[in-house]
């Protein structure tokens, strides 16, 4: 019954971070064909913050992999150098992660974040483009 009730704590906390980063500007949730307009914009980063495995599995163009799970986020962000002036894309796969990902992104000057509604799975199962392993899907 504990973890439930930490869980419950956690997403909440979450949800409230997330409001008031949409109400200072700087979260956006977007369906998928917004996003996909988006990503056609040269002036962006888009991070896949799943791991390496679901990044292989599917990913979307131009998407660098930095593993929110993998205990280096931080760290791994600085060294992918982004560019924080620039609106940033993020995604995982249920849009769970990717919450987390926004508060720590703003927390590291990122002021512009967008979040992929629903997360990369329901990118796919609306049969949007991405990559596998050495393809790209359609």
């Amino acid at each position: 019954m504990k973890p439930i009730i930490i869980i419950i704590i956690v997403l909440f906390t979450a949800s409230c971070g997330i409001r008031s980063l949409t109400k200072k500007g700087v979260y956006q949730e977007l369906s998928p064909e917004s996003y996909l307009q988006y990503i056609q914009d040269s002036s962006i980063n888009i991070i896949d913050v799943r791991t390496n495995a679901e990044y292989v599995k599917s990913h979307i163009e131009g998407a660098v992999n930095v593993n929110y799970l993998g205990g280096h986020f931080k760290r791994d962000l600085v060294e992918i150098n982004l560019d924080n002036s620039k609106p940033t894309l993020i995604y995982c796969e249920t849009q769970h992660r990717s919450l987390f990902v926004a508060k720590k992104l703003y927390r590291a000057g990122f002021l512009k974040v967008v979040d992929l509604d629903k997360g990369m799975m329901n990118w796919r199962n609306q049969q949007f483009p991405y990559f596998d392993s050495d393809t790209i899907q359609k």
